[in-house]
C-alpha cells in the first residue's frame, strides 16, 4: 500500500506539473501542492500493513533522513460508531454509513434514514453518491440511475424508499451471487462459502469471480464452484487464467471445469 500511494502521488504531481503554466513553474519560488495520503479500510480484519513508506526500504536506517519516506492516514469504517459518523451530513459520511452495511437486510432496516440523509445533500454530493453505490454495492444503467435521482429529488418517502429498495432487490448485484435469501446467498455463510479455511482463499476467489463477471454473466453453479475451492494453490492458478481468458468458456476450458459446471 505505501508503494502504491507513492505511485499515485507522482503521478498526481507530475500531472500537474505537466499542465501548470510553463512560466510558473519555472520561476524560483514554484512548488508542487501539498498531498495528503489518505487510505479507507473497511475490511473486515485489523489493519496490519506499515503506514510508513521507509519501513519498505531495505537497510532504510542507513541512509537517515536522505531515503524518501512519507505516512499515510489510515480511517477504519469499522472502528467508527454509527453516531460519530451520523454527527454530520457529508458525502464522506453517507459513503461510511452505506459501506458498514453488509447484508440487504442491513439495507432494509436503516433504508429510510439512509435515504433522508442522501437527500439532504447538495446535487453535486448525491451523484457522486449514486456514482460510489453503482460502482461498489450495485451497477446501475442510466435508466435506473435517472429514476433513483428523481425519486429523491421529488419523491415522496414511499415512493423514494421503495425505488431503492427496488434496485437492491434486483438479481446479479454487483459482486454478489444471484438470489440473496435475507442478506445472504445460498451456500453462504455471513459472506463466506462454506469450506473457506481463511481470509486468503476468499479473497482469492473474490477476485476470480470479479474478473469473470467483466466478461459475462456469471452462472450460479460456478460461482459455487469457485467459492467452494479451498486450495489456494489453484484458485491462484484460476485467476490467472480468468485474467488471460477473453470468455468465461475459454476460461473454463483453461482450467478444466468444461462438463463438470453446468
Amino acid at each position: 500500500m505505501p508503494f502504491r500511494l507513492l505511485i499515485y502521488m507522482t503521478a498526481i504531481w507530475l500531472n500537474h506539473f505537466k499542465n501548470c503554466d510553463k512560466n510558473k513553474r519555472g520561476q524560483k519560488d514554484y512548488k508542487l501542492p501539498a498531498i495528503m495520503p489518505i487510505v479507507l479500510h473497511n475490511g473486515e480484519r485489523n489493519w496490519t500493513a506499515s503506514c510508513r513508506f521507509s519501513q519498505m526500504i531495505n537497510n532504510a536506517k542507513l541512509f537517515g533522513k536522505y531515503v524518501v519516506d512519507f505516512e499515510y492516514a489510515l480511517v477504519s469504517v469499522n472502528t467508527l460508531t454509527e453516531s460519530k459518523i451520523s454527527s454530520s451530513n457529508t458525502l464522506i459520511d453517507n459513503i461510511f454509513l452505506a459501506d458498514r452495511k453488509r447484508t440487504r437486510q442491513d439495507w432494509t432496516d436503516g433504508i429510510a434514514a439512509l435515504m433522508h440523509r442522501i437527500r439532504a445533500m447538495d446535487t453535486n454530493d448525491l451523484n457522486e453518491w449514486i456514482t460510489w453505490f453503482s460502482n461498489v454495492i450495485r451497477k446501475l444503467n442510466e435508466y435506473e440511475r435517472g429514476v433513483l435521482i428523481t425519486q429523491l429529488k421529488k419523491g415522496d418517502e414511499k415512493d423514494m424508499c421503495s425505488s431503492f429498495e427496488r434496485l437492491l432487490n434486483k438479481e446479479k448485484a454487483d459482486g454478489r451471487a444471484e438470489g440473496w435469501k435475507d442478506g445472504r446467498a445460498e451456500g453462504w455463510k455471513d459472506g463466506r462459502a462454506e469450506g473457506w479455511k481463511d481470509g486468503k482463499t476468499k479473497g482469492k476467489a473474490e477476485d476470480v469471480i470479479e474478473l469473470l463477471e467483466d466478461l459475462g454473466d456469471l452462472s450460479d453453479s460456478l460461482k459455487i464452484c469457485i467459492m467452494e475451492q479451498t486450495d489456494l494453490e489453484i484458485l491462484k492458478k484460476w485467476l490467472k487464467a480468468a485474467a488471460k481468458a477473453k470468455s468465461i468458456e475459454e476460461f473454463e476450458q483453461a482450467v478444466g471445469l468444461v462438463g463438470s459446471v453446468k
